[in-house]
């Protein structure tokens, strides 16, 4: 019997992509022995999201991660898990996430990308234009402007 779900899921744009989010949840089974099987819904909206075919399972207390890709550069995202042990189910709070913007320009936002052997050790760079110096975000390999 499935006693309550932890929480309000969290996304993260995924590294050095501009199409995938990943959302972490978890959720509490008074018997820790269940299998919990999450489904995500999806949507670009809060309160209209939809079942979608991605899946994870896990113990009473394991978070879990499900992935969500092909999505669009620079858009916000919303969802929601429901978690079912067989016998019941719950439904988690909404969350939301916007994918990276990779390019150079997003809605409100210039972007620009160089490898970060031009950063120094506090992930700053110095423009070339203006000789100002931004803060970059560490991707991977690349260092990008904070938003």
């Amino acid at each position: 019997m499935l006693q309550c779900l932890v929480g309000t899921p969290t996304g993260t744009a995924k590294t050095n992509t501009n199409d995938t989010i990943i959302v972490t949840a978890m959720a509490t089974d008074q018997d820790a022995n269940d299998t919990l099987t999450y489904t995500l819904w999806w949507g670009d909206s809060s309160g209209n999201l939809s079942k979608t075919n991605v899946t994870a399972t896990g113990r009473s207390g394991q978070s879990v991660t499900l992935e969500k890709s092909g999505l669009n550069n620079d858009t916000r995202y919303w969802f929601k898990v429901v978690v079912n042990d067989s016998i019941d189910e719950a439904t988690s709070g909404e969350g939301n996430e916007k994918t990276y913007c990779k390019g150079t320009y997003c809605s409100g936002v210039s972007i620009s990308y160089t490898t970060c052997t031009k950063c120094d050790s506090n992930h700053k760079v110095t423009c070339t234009q203006c000789g100002r110096r931004w803060f970059y975000r560490v991707l991977g390999y690349l260092c990008k402007r904070g938003f």
